[in-house]
């Protein structure tokens, strides 16, 4: 076989149902082409009504345009799994797990993070029953999986979650319909899936995709139902939210307390330094950024560091995945054996039940006596040891503080610096037990001094061995005296042991070479200069005269390779051929040409390639470009003839590269509209011009390596120092723990809402009631003031709207405006728990709401238009305050404040009329109420202290509320005025005309209020009459009961006919549609 691959050629059915039903689609999708007078458009308005249609669903799609900054290897998605206690939240991660992972977990504890696919990964969250913990989940969640009960039904705290959500971003949501298998009966299955789909739909979007399982089996569900549930989690789009996308955040996966045991043995309630584990999200963090975490405050990152992926993406396509690569990452579920950090590696042992007090072995009791640090330390500071022979001892005493970590350096051999500093700290330990058991052993002593000398011994022959292959003419005589100067030094101590008259400075001049050998140099200042001459290019060093020069130059070139030479080394750089021109005199040997090509290697200066056609080989070029050969005047004639070339290429004089980026400028502009292509909507423009900000922000931040950023999608190690003991002892490894980071969130400041009591919640929210409020990252208690604004002044409510919006101011830290908020309670009073939802308006630092005040008087004197008003104020400078107020009579008469008259309160006003001493005099104004600035944070995670509000205050302590007696509603008595009859003197009533005279108006008298007194006869014919009236009343009431009677009797009879008349009917039905029946199953002749 020739190892290639055949394939066999597709070959169409002709005949058969698939070729059948490809001929009839063909048909379909060609009948508009052949017969297009068929489908022609046959009513204007059915035409236009369709348009709109379409237009409005293209319309429907587009959405505020927003920068995708998804990292090239994303984080893994989170998906929450949601949903009341008992039903089925636990059993549906435990499924998921297994069907991706084939690994069965016993019990779900924190984050679990699977490989999902070739591209994909994804960290399954439970969500605790908790209001603290379901707001944060509902803040990072990517996807969510709602579970519902179908034997109970819709649960308050699915709605809670639902309006949590639509705060604070809404992202994905599935629902899960669970407990389905307690339905025998199918009809009432399918109704109840109904019933459920449609109100599902309701809360969340029509057509939200909803999944029944149907059944648990050996602890999970159905295989086949979380295969259809997993394929659909696979492959779930997700649009990007505008606060996740600005913010930098973690889901920690793992916690882990690095406070010194002895610091906790000496005081258990210090603070800890905790390091938290997990993959970054949204932007980019540093090192020292401010962060939150909910529920336990505000902190300043120590360090950030980058580990390596637990649970990686397997590194090349794949069809599908095998086993090995189907990894599974759960450190808070126990399912990983081995931990590893970047300073350590953990082993996990687990016991069996049976084993836990099992007494310990002698390894294990090794390993417990060895955390103890009062005993270690205790031992270790009775020590002392020789560091150097000749040297002060070393004490406990004087080291101070905890070791320094280094990071390792690798030198050329291969071997890190850490082995030495090992090599070096095992020698000292050994010291250190040799002299703790007898110090008086000569014979030990100078072993370790021998040590300690074989060991100055090999760095300097190391040392020396760069030095002399550096630089040949003037390096090789330093290098040979470095070697002989370190070797002195240590014969030296091989002949006297130990010299205990050697000062400090003699000591640091003997190890000075050992120090300068291994000191790490920057390759900027060496190839471009020190930053602080100012030079924008500085030129190789020559050689210097000066002996301290030389070791300056002997001590930059132990920092290179073995066989690399500094000035080989500029001719890597931009500005090597440069210099290669200046100093062509000094490099024109073949040799240090062949060298500085094999240490170039396949290295191209493409600056300094010539913009030649393609007939000469690059090679050629490059090696052109590197060698110094001191040919000047050669390669500016070939560089004459290689321009004359180009301009004789092109009319316009350019080279071919600046004509070709012209052309193709072209080509990009104006062969779009000649080709037909389609062109790009403002709203396709929009989104692109976005991404070309992220991508090029991401590249330029690529090109800092000076910055230490760490970046979405890397798997770090958060360290923060001074956190309260408390996040260490009640940590619960179901509560989410979330690192969100604040960039410009600090600082303290009013905050104006716009807020809404929530339709399900049954009471209205007061003024000065503590609430929490829910907004960013955080969570804190807060004192609001509700107002409304009537375009003239923030007006105060004291308790806010029935159905509809209003506006308050709460203090706290700085928010974004436009970000969504929700506002609860800590303590459940009633079913529902979200008291109120919003959006934040601004921050400011001054919000002037006022509340209105009215003011009383009585008149104490009168005159015409004139009154003096008393009670209303307590002083003149009071009155001066309220100098030309408006002020009002209960008559509805109006007037004006003018001067105070006297010291204790009144004043002089005016009024439009006169007014009466019955009359009470108002006054309405308006009062500025100050501000509570009060902020809480919520530490779910610490101690929970919480303010109460009044009420619960005087639930708690069984306080009856303050009874005051002006705010009683007392019944109002008004005594009816009576008015003296208007008398007009007769002179007067003479001179008025008819028409103004009063009139004197008779009354008629009732005649039926007379008395009528009768004749005898009279008498007898009423009585008469009388009589027969009550005869006829008589008759008439038997004649009605005797009708009720032959009524009721006739309403029997006709029921009971009725009832053997449907009898009759439904034999005479049933004898027909039997004889029916049985015609029809007879055959047919």
């Amino acid at each position: 076989m020739d190892g290639k691959q055949t394939h066999k050629a597709h070959r169409v059915h002709k005949a058969g149902a698939s070729a059948k039903k490809k001929l009839v689609e063909k048909k379909k999708k060609n009948a508009e082409k052949n017969n297009p007078k068929a489908f022609a458009i046959q009513s204007a308005q059915k035409a236009e009504r369709m348009a709109r249609r379409k237009a409005e669903l293209d319309e429907k799609k587009y959405h505020v345009p927003m920068a995708d900054r998804t990292p090239t290897i994303p984080p893994p998605l989170v998906v929450a799994v949601v949903g009341p206690p008992q039903c089925g939240k636990t059993t549906l991660i435990k499924s998921l797990v297994r069907r991706y992972t084939k690994h069965t977990l016993s019990e779900i504890r924190g984050p679990v993070t699977v490989v999902s696919g070739k591209k994909q990964r994804l960290t399954f969250l439970e969500c605790p029953n908790d209001i603290n913990a379901m707001t944060d989940v509902a803040k990072v969640a990517d996807l969510v999986l709602l579970v519902l009960d179908a034997s109970y039904g819709f649960e308050m705290e699915t709605f809670e979650y639902l309006n949590l959500l639509q705060t604070h971003g809404m992202p994905k949501v599935m629902g899960v319909l669970t407990h389905l298998d307690d339905f025998k009966d199918n009809k009432k299955l399918k109704l109840v899936k109904k019933n459920f789909k449609h109100r599902f739909w309701t809360e969340v979007y029509d057509g939200a995709k909803l999944f029944f399982l149907s059944g648990v089996e050996n602890g999970r569900y159905l295989d086949r139902e979380i295969l259809n549930l997993s394929r659909f989690v696979s492959v779930v789009k997700l649009r990007p939210l505008a606060w996740r996308n600005s913010h930098p955040y973690m889901l920690a996966d793992r916690i882990q307390d690095l406070t010194d045991p002895e610091l906790l043995e000496a005081n258990p309630k210090a603070n800890r330094t905790v390091a938290l584990y997990g993959y970054l999200r949204g932007t980019h963090i540093k090192g020292k950024d401010r962060v939150h975490i909910p529920g336990a405050g505000d902190y300043q990152l120590d360090q950030t560091e980058l580990l390596t992926d637990p649970c990686p993406i397997p590194d090349k396509e794949r069809k599908r995945l095998d086993e090995r690569h189907k990894l599974i990452y759960a450190p808070m579920s126990e399912v990983n054996g081995v931990m590893y950090d970047k300073d350590a590696v953990y082993i996990d042992v687990r016991k069996d039940k049976h084993e836990v007090n099992a007494p310990e072995g002698e390894g294990e009791k090794m390993l417990s006596e060895l955390q103890k640090a009062n005993a270690v330390s205790d031992r270790l500071a009775a020590h002392q040891f020789n560091l150097f022979s000749g040297a002060r001892p070393v004490t406990a005493e004087d080291v101070g503080g905890v070791r320094a970590r280094r990071p390792a350096v690798f030198d050329d051999a291969g071997v890190s610096g850490e082995e030495h500093s090992d090599g070096e700290d095992q020698d000292d330990d050994e010291d250190d037990d040799e002299e703790g058991s007898s110090s008086d052993d000569g014979s030990e002593s100078e072993t370790v001094a021998d040590n300690a000398a074989s060991a100055i011994d090999y760095r300097a022959q190391r040392i020396a061995a760069r030095a002399m292959e550096d630089d040949e003419d003037s390096d090789s005589d330093d290098g040979d005296d470095l070697l002989q100067r370190v070797n002195s030094d240590s014969s030296d101590e091989d002949d006297d042991g130990s010299d205990g008259n050697e000062t400090e400075d003699e000591i640091v001049e003997r190890l000075a070479p050992i120090h300068l050998g291994t000191k790490r140099i920057n390759l900027m200042d060496v190839v471009y200069g020190d930053s602080a001459d100012g030079a924008s290019k500085a030129k190789p060093k020559s050689k210097q005269a000066d002996g301290d020069e030389a070791d300056e130059d002997n001590v930059k070139s132990l920092a290179f390779a073995d066989d690399i030479d500094e000035r080989q080394l500029y001719s890597c750089f931009i500005t090597g051929a440069d210099r290669s021109d200046d100093e062509g005199g000094k490099d024109d040997d073949d040799e240090e040409e062949a060298e500085a090509e094999e240490t170039m290697g396949d290295f191209k200066d493409l600056e300094a390639e010539s913009d030649a056609e393609g007939g000469e080989d690059g090679d050629e070029q490059a090696s052109a470009a590197g060698s110094g050969d001191g040919s000047d005047s050669e390669s500016e004639d070939d560089d004459d003839d290689e321009a004359e070339d180009e301009k004789e290429s092109n009319s316009f004089g350019l080279s071919d590269d600046k004509m070709k980026k012209l052309k193709s400028k072209f080509d990009k502009i104006y062969d779009s509209d000649e080709d037909g292509a389609d062109k790009k909507d403002f709203y396709q423009q929009q989104k692109d011009e976005l991404q070309g900000y992220v991508d090029s922000t991401r590249q330029a931040m690529d090109e800092l390596a000076d910055i230490n950023y760490r970046w979405s999608g890397e798997y770090v190690k958060i360290v923060i120092e001074d956190m309260p003991f408390e996040f260490i002892d009640k940590f619960d490894p179901a509560t989410p723990v979330v690192v969100g980071g604040i960039p410009n969130e600090e600082g303290l400041s009013l905050i104006n809402i716009r807020i809404k009591r929530h339709r399900w919640y049954p009471r209205i929210l007061k003024t000065g009631d503590p609430i929490v409020i829910s907004v960013g990252w955080r969570r804190f208690q807060t004192i609001p003031t509700y107002y409304m604004n009537d375009r003239i002044k923030n007006r105060m409510l004291k308790y806010t709207p029935e159905h509809m919006h209003c506006s308050a101011v709460v203090y706290g830290p700085y928010v974004q405006p436009g970000t969504g908020f929700c506002a609860y309670f800590l303590k459940r009073a009633h079913n529902f728990g979200i008291a109120g939802t919003g959006t934040v308006l601004e921050n400011t630092q001054s919000v002037d709401i006022v509340k209105k005040v009215k003011l009383t008087g009585f008149p104490e004197k009168i005159h015409k238009n004139t009154a003096y008003v008393n009670k209303m104020f307590n002083s003149s400078l009071e009155v001066a305050k309220f100098e030309g107020a408006s002020i009002k009579t209960v008559s509805g008469i109006r007037g004006q404040v003018k001067k105070a008259s006297g010291g204790n309160g009144a004043f002089r006003a005016t009024f439009e009329d006169r007014i009466k001493m019955s009359d009470i005099v108002f006054l309405r104004a308006f009062h500025t109420i100050p501000i509570k600035k009060f902020y809480n944070p919520i530490t779910s995670l610490l101690s929970v202290a919480a303010m109460r509000s009044i009420a619960d205050i005087r639930r708690a302590k069984n306080l009856a509320v303050p009874n005051k007696a002006d705010s009683h509603y007392k019944p109002i008595t008004r005594e009816t005025k009576r008015f003296n009859p208007l008398k007009i003197p007769q002179s007067l009533q003479a001179e008025l005309p008819f028409k103004s005279k009063p009139k004197i108006v008779k009354t008629k008298t009732n005649a039926k209020s007379r008395a009528v007194v009768m004749s005898k006869h009279d008498k007898r014919v009423a009585n008469l009459i009388g009589q027969i009236n009550l005869l006829g009343k008589d008759k008439s009431k038997k004649q009605r009961v005797k009708v009720m009677k032959q009524k009721e009797e006739y309403t029997k009879k006709r029921a009971a006919e009725e009832a053997e008349a449907d009898a009759r009917r439904k034999k005479k039905r049933k004898t027909f549609f039997r004889i029916e029946g049985q015609n029809q199953r007879a055959p047919r002749d």
